[in-house]
């Protein structure tokens, strides 16, 4: 198999080069573009000053795109079926194909950000760990005291880097925001045993 890989070139285009180094195609992108980000194989996300585009390089057509603030980083969802877009005070959430879900807007600048497996954001600014749902609902999962920097969410446990670089290990309890995702998607046995857990009495049913 064929292996290759791309080159942002400042006059907005990539070169796509092969393992020797050889350019063997040129690719115009389809808006002046500041960045560029994976989006899976073959596509890229292309950043402008107002939006994200979804670019298919090898058809070299537009797939998708989405109106936002400036991104400055992109986090895509393990199945790749969701991503968040990560601006200064805003956080944009959208389908693979950048159809829009949600938008979360911060008074405090957003640090970082990660999906956790049941596909709820869970994101930092300066001084909390918060949650986003598909369906915008947000809040708190726990205060900080000194600014983390998130690169996974597995269950109660959040992975991270301090500003030192070190790494971290951060319990956090995510009863809330997954109580509140089984309301949204419905699961209502589900909501029954979260609701119990959630208020702390046992309830049988």
């Amino acid at each position: 198999m064929a292996m290759w890989f791309l080159i942002y070139s400042c006059m907005h285009q990539v070169l796509i080069k092969d393992m020797k180094n050889d350019v063997t195609k040129k690719c115009n992108l389809p808006v002046p573009t500041s960045d560029i980000f994976y989006a899976g194989t073959g596509n890229l996300l292309c950043r402008s000053e107002d939006k994200i585009v979804l670019f298919d390089v090898q058809q070299r057509s537009t797939l998708g795109e989405l109106t936002t603030p400036f991104v400055k980083y992109v986090i895509w969802s393990s199945n790749m079926e969701n991503v968040a877009l990560l601006s200064k005070h805003a956080i944009i959430i959208a389908n693979k194909r950048l159809v829009h879900t949600c938008t979360v807007h911060e008074t405090i600048r957003v640090k970082s950000g990660a999906w956790d497996e049941s596909g709820v954001f869970i994101y930092t600014t300066l001084n909390h760990i918060k949650y986003c749902l598909p369906n915008g609902d947000s809040g708190i999962v726990r205060t900080l005291d000194v600014p983390i920097y998130i690169t996974r969410v597995s269950k109660e446990t959040l992975f991270c880097l301090d500003r030192d670089g070190k790494n971290r290990v951060i319990q956090i309890d995510p009863t809330e925001y997954l109580f509140k995702l089984a309301l949204f998607q419905r699961r209502f046995d589900q909501v029954k045993c979260s609701f119990t857990y959630f208020h702390g009495t046992p309830v049988f049913i």
